[in-house]
């Protein structure tokens, strides 16, 4: 039996989940080279993240934001055209809690 809350079906890494955070995550500020203080526009609360050391790169690409402007400000593609979180590590609370539609 499986537990009703856990997801069986892996990410595709597709990036719809994040074609639309820059309406609820935006950046106040650059405090370090590869450092953001991000701000949840809807409650207020602020948090640090850190661009990932293999990701920086792949980030100082933003032609993302042409194709999809309400994107996560940190929402990147690889040249395979994967979906590729590049905070992954200093993630918000509310990435790491999010439920693919896949798998509600």
């Amino acid at each position: 039996m499986t537990d009703s809350n856990s997801c069986t079906v892996a990410c595709n890494r597709c990036g719809h989940c994040c074609s639309y955070m820059g309406d609820v995550f935006g950046i106040m500020e650059k405090t370090g080279q590869f450092e953001y203080r991000i701000q949840y526009l809807i409650t207020g609360i602020m948090q640090v993240v850190i661009v990932d050391k293999d990701k920086r790169d792949i980030f100082l690409n933003t032609s993302i934001l042409e194709k999809h402007p309400l994107a996560c400000p940190f929402l990147r593609f690889d040249n395979e055209n994967l979906a590729v979180c590049t905070v992954h590590h200093t993630r918000p609370d509310l990435c790491r809690m999010y439920l693919c539609e896949k798998c509600k």
